[in-house]
């Protein structure tokens, strides 16, 4: 983490607008299957192992309104979640911030969407969108234990047989005032390359058959192995050590740790830049955008900007 350079924590008078942390997301389908709800009630009941004390705001599934966990006792999803029928949509919110309102290190975001017909025999079909989870880590949560983030990343990934996942250095933002840190979050983006950029009911939509940029550790599924030639090529392509597997395709770890970078310092994150090009192929290059206003009269992250983010690694660098 030699290259921590942007503001850990951004706050104004509202509360907290911007924190950076570890970030982990997840995508997946069958979330309308019991099977994989009860495999995202244990990934979510493991993190709240680690941080269920300090849970302060979720939300009702039902309204979206938030509730104080603080007040009163609130049920958990494993109280409600198997019951959702199949063919209906469903969503859950758990923060450590002290306003509902807050950015947290400490944050857990769940959507299932609903069935779609032979969902479950056609992996990257255009059909439908993709369910998704992400949740954050403080940046120095893993720093003294002795399991860190890729086994965590590789045990959750085979859980709910990710269809595509990351983990690595993002921003968490507010719950509420997220056009505010929009421009604030373009220019961290736009200096350091290695966070993790996006928006995740965008991503739902849009990457049902392409997959984001990398991160520290990117998950594929086989489908998408198949497609950049197999794990033999893909072991070829990569480094010794890269390449590690999951149940339902494989892990790409790009380097010993996350990186940010810095373009304004001339701070590279080379083993990222590696890893895109070996991606290039399954790449999205028709990604909506996943943001809207303007910073110094120049968009923020509409279609364009945002695809322009995407293909940043797409030059290869001097010194590769």
């Amino acid at each position: 983490m030699d290259d921590l350079k942007p503001p850990i924590t951004v706050e104004d008078a509202d509360g907290v607008m911007l924190k950076l942390c570890l970030k982990v997301e997840i995508y997946f389908r069958n979330a309308w299957h019991p099977d994989t709800r009860r495999a995202l009630l244990d990934v979510f009941n493991e993190y709240r192992e680690y941080f269920g004390a300090d849970f302060q705001w979720t939300t009702n599934p039902n309204t979206g309104r938030w509730k104080s966990l603080k007040k009163t006792p609130y049920p958990y999803p494993d109280e409600w979640l198997a019951d959702v029928p199949q063919d209906e949509e469903w969503e859950f919110v758990f923060h450590g911030g002290k306003r509902k309102t807050d950015a947290s290190d400490i944050d857990f975001v769940a959507l299932g969407c609903r069935g779609y017909e032979n969902e479950e025999e056609a992996p990257l079909s255009v059909e439908g969108e993709l369910s998704y989870l992400y949740c954050h880590f403080p940046i120095d949560f893993f720093a003294d234990r002795d399991e860190k983030l890729p086994g965590v990343f590789r045990r959750w990934c085979s859980r709910l047989n990710a269809e595509q996942a990351y983990a690595g250095f993002g921003l968490a933002m507010s719950h509420g005032y997220e056009t505010r840190v929009e421009p604030l979050v373009y220019q961290m983006g736009e200096r350091f390359p290695g966070l993790n950029i996006g928006s995740d009911t965008a991503h739902s939509r849009y990457l049902v058959d392409s997959i984001k940029t990398p991160n520290w550790l990117t998950a594929l599924c086989l489908p998408y192995v198949d497609q950049l030639g197999g794990e033999a090529a893909l072991r070829q392509l990569l480094p010794d050590g890269w390449v590690s597997a999951y149940d339902g395709g494989l892990i790409v770890q790009a380097g010993d740790k996350p990186l940010l970078g810095d373009a304004e310092q001339g701070l590279d994150v080379a083993p990222y830049r590696l890893a895109a090009q070996v991606f290039r192929p399954i790449r999205s290059t028709n990604h909506g955008g996943i943001a809207f206003g303007r910073v110094d009269g120049k968009k923020v992250y509409h279609t364009q900007e945002y695809r322009a983010w995407l293909a940043r690694f797409d030059q290869e660098t001097s010194d590769e």
